[in-house]
């Protein structure tokens, strides 16, 4: 009898190492639960949803504009915040431009009906004239509210070694549920 509950014993910490070393697996390489905190992305995404991120494209595949990515780029943001969800506006090689609270790449107005107001306002004028060199990208909120998003318009443009993944579906708010886009 005794012998039955350590091979029981050994049998749940076997189940238990792999569940582990699986989660770590799923967590490091294929994507994490991210909440999205502020109204940076609004209406996109709102304060407090909740995110699965994708790995997967940030290591094997390519980020592209219009992709909706996590970034860690911890001292360029305030209140010691370590990630930040934008929207990719251009890639490397892409000329962005924002003129008169419009955005234009590679000289065509980029359509967004995706922002919560009508005009990109200029928070910095050397970022708003730029062309995007190789290992980089230029990335937007979709709140473009007077100080609602700090984004590349304020801090300029960002290594792509810095986007931790790609959002893919929202799972909170229930009512709210899908791939994000």
């Amino acid at each position: 009898m005794k012998i039955n509950h350590v091979k029981e014993i050994k049998v749940l910490i076997f189940q238990i190492i792999i569940a582990v070393l699986a989660a770590f697996f799923i967590v490091e390489f294929l994507g994490r639960i991210v909440i999205v905190e502020g109204s940076s992305m609004q209406p996109t995404l709102s304060d407090n949803d909740v995110l699965i991120v994708e790995k997967l494209t940030q290591r094997f595949g390519k980020i592209k504009q219009g992709d909706i990515v996590v970034l860690k780029i911890p001292e360029l943001l305030e209140n010691k915040r370590r990630y930040v969800i934008k929207r990719v506006i251009a890639t490397q090689g892409q000329h962005i431009k924002i003129e008169e609270g419009k955005v234009w790449v590679d000289g065509n107005l980029l359509q967004e009906n995706y922002i919560n107001g009508d005009r990109t306002i200029i928070e910095n004028s050397v970022y708003d004239d730029i062309i995007v060199p190789e290992g980089c990208v230029y990335v937007l909120g979709d709140n473009r509210l007077p100080g609602k998003s700090r984004d590349s318009r304020v801090f300029g443009l960002v290594n792509t070694d810095r986007i931790v993944g790609k959002s893919w579906i929202r799972i909170f708010p229930l009512n709210r549920t899908g791939i994000v886009r």
